[in-house]
């Protein structure tokens, strides 16, 4: 290590060495510190971390020190840190400087961190507590959610409503917040000067907030705009119908009452819940909010992680500083508090909640052995079978949910869904444990299996729940079995989740924290050691437990089965007060009545008990046997798309990674009998001689010996000093460039980056050198290919793009309706094989285009080209079949697909806000046609119109290709070959007969506003676009309009969401429509008129 480095470089290291040695329970003045969490990070986060419990209050924090971030900010403070040595240059022979130690080789956090987001890295923050809607009072619901909101509106030592909100948006930051079942979270990003002002107002939320009551009105209707916007949402109100149904089935038993599971709790919030129903029980909701808090919001309750561009000393520091005040335990007596007193304020406390003390699973057994016929917006039908199970965060380690789900819901040959596909009766399915509060709480688990249904799949429900329990039962054979459950399956299931978070690319800050506050949320009591990798890894296998659920809990008469399906009607049919039943019985009794009806969504459905008969059957095929004769029903595959090889492609000489490489230094050379500094920055590594080329301030280059010892996987600090040519040339860096970026221009000291309010500028790096740029290596009239070997992220991975340009694409609505069927069917076709691919993180998509078609492959690069031939072997066999289809599809799925082509453009603009911005873009790209316009064309589509449209389509084509990531000139030219031997034979088109992509000119002048009523009569949002069109896309455009909406956002935010009221959904932004920018104001409303918003704007 260098013999001299500034005091910010001893802090920098110290932390390192600190985080590599620290013991559980080592105690500092005011923190204890916890288990390292260092040695469970992947091996490509080089950022430090730190678990601390605050003495004070008992307060839970997880510190991150962004080192990447550290080498920017210092570089952009050296005033800080500088030293005196640029007046004395040493004598050309004296050792001013020891060979980097590399005796600790193995220690991670000596490696040069090779991955960064472009730009500045900010500083982010993430407060979890651990009170969210299984709290709200009874006569209160939403009380969690309207909190969050009131904390917003100032606090006594920053009492000005929008304080927070315009100080982050005035530093570039941004916040938000949201609440679950059983937490809270809130989190800012913020650039890193003005993190800690930030970090405090933060902190003043949980310990002074002002909670005024003439802000009360104002978050109020904010709620229920945030309501109206999900009101129309199926998701949304089925989760509602399974709540309201918690208790029986007709959800007769809904009024809450102290003592009722909370699961059956209106988590939203609306004003109804929050205005009307305390009202009508005398209830003073202030009083109630202020008690809430006071029960809730305290240290112990809470949890906090922190990343940003300091050591992890100076962010403990300033952590304890601001957030020690907020009290330990509740500012109100509580009889039943959430922790074992014994263990306050120490690691081995548990967190454990009056809620699961006191409350089993949720569902009862009315609500169990049922079925629920529920009425959707959308045009749709899902069959969703749901089993509640003991809460699983207990198996973190085992993770057993996972290996059922994986079967459950695999997509390849022999799978549940394979079956069903053949039968015409299923399109896709889902399987496992939602993320949500909902389905994963600290009470119970919800192990559920989503099926979208065919048309023809309704009418057979009772068939395809005996399927699925029919897979059930193989898995209980096999667990019966002497050889068990397949170890191999773990195995494969334990690789491809370890692959993917060894290379897992690397988040932005904000995300990190909140992804970490979220594992930590107290109600999950995640071991410390694992916060990071705990719910990422599975660490072993027990059958036992898989064999436990599948025995005890998914059974017949421990599932639900809801049935939300358009065949029984649609919320907007306001008529349709009473079902008129379904010709086959097989689908609903003969006798129906009226529907019940969900109070706060307004959801219709019909419940009724499953007959015996059938339960019966269920439970004969769920026993413990191999499927029946004639089932094609069986255990998965090995799966081929495993990779085996991780390794990075070698670079090409000429730009061999190292350290210094675009580094700006600082070099004392001897001119006449002086010695003086002058800037120079590193242009090449010469690795095979140990030289580096520096460019000087005259731009004369010359070549150098470097004398240290520095490895390729060297971190260095900043400041860091060396010498050249035989220790007759000292330097010192300035500045470290961003791993993948060009040379740094910063050459001065800090004072050339001084401006007038003391914030420093970062230095411009220059242009990429061409080796960092995508190489055009083919161009002819077929192929263009453009070829990118990533310098940058340095993970085994890549990417394939195809723009497939046709040149009859997107004439005529009918050619771009079978364009979009095409690529339905194409990835229907190919469902099992990229299935078994998106397992092992090798990800594809085909969509149709204005110009053709686009094809993306994506993930380990080691079988990316397998995968990638597959899929073109099925795009392109549609041109070798004339009026028909190619022979492995099944005419029945070409039915099936144009099913949900015709769905798909059915649900289009059923949301106001999706609709607005539909028009918007249709009246200045003339190229679009509508959703209804393209459902028109596919009225009696006949199979031969189809295929002589594709076959005519591909008839013509040119491809435009870029591969780019871990690949080398040689795996590009194997993708060429692939790509040439797919399209072989094809006619290639010159580039004036590609398709128009023309965006119209607004004229300047006085434009009547647009304005259509909503599709959907029930929405109860309006939705309106101010859209400003700029000009053709040019950097200055760019740079002025994103410099206008981050002066904008806040005030406009401000204004017309927390001060007038428009409604929860307020924005602005740039839009890039085919090479114009434009910009473009947003507002949904429930409550304003369209001509509110334009005279306000």
């Amino acid at each position: 290590m260098p013999s001299k480095i500034t005091s910010r470089d001893a802090i920098y290291h110290d932390d390192i060495k600190e985080n590599n040695t620290q013991k559980t329970d080592r105690v500092f003045e005011d923190v204890i510190v916890g288990p390292d969490l260092n040695s469970s990070r992947t091996p490509l986060d080089k950022k430090n971390y730190r678990h601390i419990i605050i003495k004070k209050n008992g307060l839970r924090v997880i510190l991150i020190s962004d080192t990447l971030a550290m080498s920017q900010h210092q570089y952009m403070h050296d005033d800080e840190y500088e030293t005196d040595e640029e007046d004395n240059c040493v004598d050309e022979n004296m050792d001013v400087f020891d060979e980097v130690d590399h005796d600790n080789e193995d220690n991670d956090d000596d490696s040069q961190s090779e991955e960064e987001h472009d730009g500045i890295r900010t500083a982010a923050a993430a407060m979890v507590v651990g009170a969210g809607s299984y709290h709200d009072p009874p006569q209160a619901q939403g009380m969690a959610h309207f909190l969050e909101h009131m904390l917003f509106m100032g606090t006594k030592k920053y009492p000005k409503e929008n304080a927070y909100d315009s100080f982050l948006s005035r530093n570039g930051g941004n916040d938000n917040a949201y609440t679950e079942l059983e937490y809270t979270l809130y989190h800012l990003e913020i650039c890193q000067e003005k993190f800690f002002e930030a970090l405090d107002m933060l902190s003043q939320f949980f310990i002074e907030p002002l909670l005024l009551d003439d802000a009360v009105e104002r978050e109020l209707n904010s709620i229920e705009s945030e309501f109206q916007l999900s009101k129309n949402s199926d998701e949304c109100r089925q989760q509602q119908v399974l709540c309201h149904t918690h208790k029986d089935m007709n959800g007769s038993k809904r009024q809450q009452s102290i003592g009722d599971h909370p699961f059956g709790k209106f988590s939203w919030g609306n004003l109804k819940s929050l205005k009307e129903v305390p009202k009508e029980n005398g209830i003073d909701m202030m009083s109630e909010l202020r008690k809430f808090f006071n029960q809730h919001y305290f240290a112990q309750n809470m949890r906090l992680v922190v990343i940003g561009a300091f050591s992890l000393d100076e962010l403990e520091r300033q952590v304890v500083n601001k957030f020690a005040d907020i009290p330990s335990l509740p500012r109100v007596e509580i009889e039943d508090g959430p922790f074992q007193p014994q263990y306050t304020k120490a690691w081995e406390q548990k967190y454990c909640s009056s809620i699961v003390r006191n409350h089993g699973l949720p569902l009862s057994k009315d609500s169990l052995g049922s079925i629920y016929y529920i009425i959707p917006v959308k045009e749709k039908h899902t069959l969703t079978i749901t089993w509640q199970i003991p809460p699983q965060w207990e198996n973190w380690k085992s993770k057993p949910c996972d290996y059922i789900s994986h079967l459950l819901g695999h997509e390849a040959s022999g799978s549940l869904l394979s079956s069903l596909k053949e039968k015409s009766w299923v399109n896709t399915c889902y399987a496992g444990i939602g993320d949500g509060g909902h389905e994963n709480a600290s009470t119970h688990s919800l192990f559920s299996l989503t099926l979208i249904l065919s048309d023809k799949g309704v009418l057979h429900w009772e068939d395809i729940v005996s399927e699925v329990y029919i897979y059930i039962g193989m898995l209980k054979d096999y667990c019966k079995s002497e050889s068990g459950l397949p170890q191999w399956i773990y195995e494969e299931l334990k690789a491809t989740q370890e692959m993917s978070y060894r290379f897992e690319d690397e988040m932005m800050s904000v995300d990190l924290v909140e992804e970490i506050a979220e594992s930590v949320a107290p109600h999950k009591n995640l071991p410390p050691e694992h916060v990071l990798d705990g719910e990422s890894l599975i660490f072993n296998f027990d059958g036992n437990l898989i064999r436990e659920l599948l025995d005890d809990y998914l059974q017949p008469q421990n599932a639900r089965v809801d049935l939300m399906s358009s065949s029984f009607g649609r919320a907007a049919d306001k008529t349709n007060e009473v079902l008129t039943p379904m010709d086959d019985a097989k689908v609903f009794p003969l006798s129906v009545g009226k529907p019940n009806i969900e109070p706060m969504f307004g959801t219709q459905f019909w419940s009724f008990k499953i007959s015996l008969n059938v339960m019966k059957r269920w439970n004969d095929v769920a026993k413990a046997q191999q499927p029946p004769s004639g089932s094609s029903i069986k255990l998965p595959p090995k799966n081929p798309f495993v990779p085996s090889r991780f390794d990075l492609k070698a670079t090409s000489p000429e730009d061999t990674h190292h350290p210094l490489l675009h580094a700006s230094l600082k070099i004392c050379l001897r001119v006449g009998k002086q010695k003086s500094w002058f800037p120079a920055s590193v242009l090449t590594y010469d690795g095979t001689r140990n030289k580096v080329l520096l460019s000087y301030e005259d731009e004369e280059k010359k070549w150098h010996i470097l004398d240290n010892k520095i490895l390729a996987s060297d971190a260095l600090p900043y400041n860091f000093e060396g010498t050249l040519d035989n220790k007759t040339i000292k330097f010192k860096v300035v500045a470290l460039a961003k791993e993948g970026d060009g040379a740094i221009l910063k050459y001065g000291d800090n004072s050339d980056w001084h401006v007038e309010d003391g914030i420093h500028f970062p230095p411009i790096p220059p242009a990429l050198p061409k080796s960092r740029l995508p190489l055009l290596v083919c161009n002819d009239k077929l192929l263009k290919i453009w070829h990118l070997h990533d310098l940058k992220f340095k993970r085994p991975t890549a990417e394939l793009r195809l723009n497939i340009i046709c040149a009859k694409a997107n004439k005529t609505p009918v050619q771009r309706a079978c364009a979009d069927l095409f690529a339905v069917l194409c990835s229907d076709a190919l469902t099992e094989t990229c299935y078994m691919a998106s397992i092992c993180k090798l990800g594809n998509s085909i969509t149709s285009t204005d110009v053709g078609f686009s094809l993306r492959v994506h993930g380990f690069d080691d079988k990316l080209l397998d995968l990638t031939e597959s899929i073109l072997s099925v795009f392109f066999s549609f041109r070798k079949n004339k009026n028909d289809l190619p022979d492995f599809i099944k005419p029945s799925r070409f039915d099936a697909c144009l099913e949900i082509v015709r769905r798909k453009y059915g649900n289009t603009g059923m949301q106001s806000s999706s609709l607005c911005s539909d028009i918007r873009l249709r009246c200045i790209r003339p190229s679009i046609f509508s959703a209804q316009s393209k459902l028109d064309s596919l009225v009696n589509l006949r199979l031969e119109v189809f295929t002589h449209i594709i076959q005519d389509l591909l008839d013509e084509i040119s491809i435009q290709m870029l591969h780019h990531g871990n690949i080398d000139r040689k795996s590009t030219q194997l993708a060429e070959n692939v790509v040439r031997k797919a399209s072989n034979g094809i006619k290639m088109i010159a580039k004036n007969k590609y398709p128009s992509q023309r965006v119209l000119v607004i004229p300047q002048q006085k434009i009547k506003p647009v304005i259509v009523p909503t599709i959907d009569t029930s929405e109860p949002n309006t939705a309106v676009e101010f859209y400003i069109q700029v000009g053709k896309d040019e950097v200055r455009h760019r740079v002025l309009i994103d410099l206008l909406v981050q002066l904008l956002y806040e005030p406009l935010y401000d204004q017309l969401r927390t001060k007038e009221q428009f409604g929860y959904h307020v924005s602005c932004g740039a839009r890039w429509t085919n090479g114009v920018m434009g910009m473009c104001f947003n507002v949904v409303t429930s409550c304003k008129s369209a001509v509110s918003f334009r005279i306000t704007l």
